[in-house]
């Protein structure tokens, strides 16, 4: 088993080649827009959602280049999530990243443009990928399902209105599956597509990556209530007024629960033996999260 230093270390050498791939992307900083963009998906975060796109990829040997690029396609959803979610009309965050967030530097109309054009784009670098049109468009439909109204959009709406949606812990789990699972399904899925995996192949990654979502969204409602901003990237205590898991479930049931949603994960992916060894590491890397 790959220890925790190793996992991180793995993560980051990824973080570097996913940063090339990205850096190549995004347009020069030619203008505000564009500068607002490279501001906002270089340099920072953990890059899990995409690292995920890989490693699902490399169970069926996909051509790195194709899978590095379809990864970054993700990471610039992921960038244009952040950048709305933190606007003022939304969850008004201040920092991200460990840096201002993108609304505080560019101010809110460029920051609304800034999601605007990731999205697009990240449609147009899965267009290019250099594999067959059906996997192109198998790519094509399943993010644009992932991302629209009844996907991760549905997800930020809920959010807004949480006074509307059931205070339960299933209700918990479906927003958050909305949230932040949904991203994690379609990061494995993206690698089965990209491998031409079966449908029970294609159906295990994505349950593990929902899976992992749930879990991982679990330490982070923990880590909001119990970390610092060094750790977190920005303030921590940001979601003390929220429906959380940590606020229904409380610290100890929460990481039972985290803990089950990890151990059903791995489970997922016996079929694939040894060669699912850094998905196994990555999710318990999470375990130890809040510990």
């Amino acid at each position: 088993m790959t220890t925790k230093p190793a996992f991180l270390q793995q993560l980051k050498t990824f973080s570097k080649q996913i940063e090339d791939v990205l850096e190549h992307i995004l347009p020069p900083p030619a203008t505000r827009l564009h500068e607002a963009m490279r501001y906002s998906v270089l340099g920072g975060g953990k890059r899990l959602r995409s690292f995920f796109v890989w490693a699902a990829s490399q169970l069926y040997d996909v051509e790195p280049t194709q899978a590095l690029k379809a990864a970054a396609a993700l990471e610039l959803i992921q960038s244009y999530s952040l950048v709305h979610d933190d606007l003022p009309c939304m969850d008004n965050a201040d920092m991200r990243r460990g840096k201002p967030s993108c609304h505080k530097v560019f101010g809110e109309a460029t920051a609304t443009l800034v999601g605007d054009a990731l999205i697009p784009l990240a449609f147009e670098t899965l267009s290019s990928l250099d594999v067959t049109p059906q996997i192109r468009l198998e790519l094509i439909e399943s993010l644009a399902h992932t991302i629209g109204s009844t996907g991760l959009v549905a997800g930020q709406m809920r959010d807004l209105d949480q006074e509307e949606w059931p205070r339960t812990f299933m209700g918990l789990v479906e927003l958050q599956y909305l949230k932040t699972g949904i991203l994690f399904g379609f990061a494995m899925e993206a690698g089965a597509i990209l491998g031409s995996a079966s449908v029970t192949e294609r159906n295990s990654l994505k349950a593990y990556g929902i899976l992992f979502g749930q879990a991982f969204q679990m330490k982070d409602d923990w880590l909001d209530g119990h970390g610092d901003e060094a750790t977190l990237g920005k303030p921590a205590g940001q979601d003390a007024e929220k429906f959380t898991f940590l606020t229904l479930l409380g610290p100890d049931l929460l990481h039972e629960r985290a803990e089950n949603s990890i151990t059903e994960a791995i489970r997922e992916l016996h079929s694939f033996g040894e060669r699912a060894a850094p998905l196994r590491e990555a999710a318990l890397y999470v375990m130890t999260q809040g510990k």
